[in-house]
């Protein structure tokens, strides 16, 4: 058994790598996003998880 803090901790990162995966499609099918637009989502996603 896992805490709830750890299962929680374990699909935001399961989340990210669908994201990343689904970016990786989406790259590879010529469509995207800006960069700047990315790594704005990214800290956003990243203050989430700060304690």
């Amino acid at each position: 058994m896992v805490s709830m803090e750890a299962y929680e901790h374990s699909q935001h990162e399961l989340e990210l790598l669908r994201l990343l995966a689904r970016g990786e499609k989406e790259i590879e099918a010529g469509k995207g996003y800006d960069l700047d637009a990315v790594l704005t989502e990214a800290d956003s996603l990243l203050k989430e998880t700060k304690p």
